[in-house]
């Protein structure tokens, strides 16, 4: 799964905002598409951006997304190379 934060999101489409589920109580939440049941998104109370499934998105092929992060790297397959440049994420 690929993670992209944000500071503000507009929500489009047919379903509008997600439906949101406390996964962590007072941590975490998950946001879900109301027609689907894809998951959409994670906000962390800790931390002031909204994290967006780049699945989600409309176009992925902006500059802006490159990866900074791998979370859970030592269990990762082996045979697709690690990302250059990337630091070890502790999140998942």
């Amino acid at each position: 799964m690929w993670w992209a934060g944000f500071e503000t999101v507009t929500w489009t489409g047919e379903g509008g905002e997600p439906t949101w589920y406390e996964t962590f109580a007072g941590e975490a939440k998950r946001g879900f598409c109301p027609i689907c049941g894809s998951r959409l998104a994670a906000i962390d109370n800790d931390i002031s951006e909204i994290g967006i499934n780049v699945t989600a998105l409309d176009d992925t092929s902006g500059p802006d997304l490159v990866p900074i992060h791998e979370s859970f790297r030592d269990n990762a397959v082996r045979w697709p190379p690690l990302l250059p440049g990337t630091k070890h994420g502790t999140a998942g």
